[in-house]
């Protein structure tokens, strides 16, 4: 009798373990973004290797300037001419050698040759592409030497410095549902756990599934996990 009161014990406990529900997450970097080409030119060698890290403002990649700068250089001698000639008329005026309507025409035309010059340089400034974050590429859109058009796609990266496992989980789970909460994930054939937080809840449940969609912030920075992989929350003893 004893032997079958221990036997169904061990059995509802087994089943209570069973059924315990396994929660799926996948990670996914940070952040992300394609980046587009803001000038029309020819696309020189990329300087960052696929998948090589780089950090904030490093340069990836140039276009031919050469246009640009034969532009910049143009409009600098413009507006040259343009201060040059209104400090003319501004000693002519103060001497009464120049009426003040020719005084502020002067004026505008420096004006106008100084937006120029900054229209110019900013051109210029869009055949160095740099990097908006720290991150990787992760797929290069236009190769080489191909000629490329403002709004042009060239290359998509990532920041994977952290990354966000997204899962969605029972919204009666009240420790995996709310903001700041310490998690863990295990992933299979890999020796480490990763410690993260919840960072972000989805505030509109699923009514099929009864769950909502959350994001766990996980620190990155040793590289130790991969964009892409795949993983499930471990359950508090």
């Amino acid at each position: 009798m004893k032997t079958w009161l221990i036997l169904c014990c061990c059995a509802v406990l087994t089943a209570g373990a069973e059924t315990r529900e396994t929660v799926k997450t996948v990670l996914f970097p940070f952040r992300e973004a394609v980046i587009a080409a803001q000038a029309e030119s020819t696309l020189l060698p990329y300087r960052v290797k696929l998948g090589e890290p780089f950090q904030k403002d490093a340069v990836i990649v140039t276009l031919d300037a050469s246009r640009y700068v034969l532009e910049e250089k143009r409009a600098a001698g413009q507006f040259e001419f343009a201060r040059a000639t209104y400090e003319d008329k501004k000693q002519l005026r103060e001497k009464n050698f120049t009426s003040d309507y020719e005084l502020k025409k002067a004026d505008f035309d420096r004006q106008i040759a100084e937006n120029d010059l900054a229209a110019a340089r900013l051109d210029l400034s869009y055949c160095t592409i740099k990097a908006p974050f720290a991150g990787k590429i992760v797929e290069v859109l236009t190769r080489e030497y191909e000629t490329v058009r403002p709004g042009q796609p060239l290359f998509r990266i990532i920041d994977d410095h952290q990354l966000l496992a997204v899962m969605n989980v029972p919204m009666t789970e009240k420790k995996w549902t709310t903001v700041g909460s310490p998690v863990s994930i295990r992933f299979p054939g890999h020796a480490a756990t990763a410690a993260g937080t919840v960072y972000e809840v989805t505030p509109q449940a699923d009514h099929r599934t009864g769950t909502v969609r959350v994001r766990i912030l996980i620190d990155n920075a040793e590289a130790t996990f991969t964009a892409g992989m795949t993983g499930e929350l471990v359950h508090d003893e």
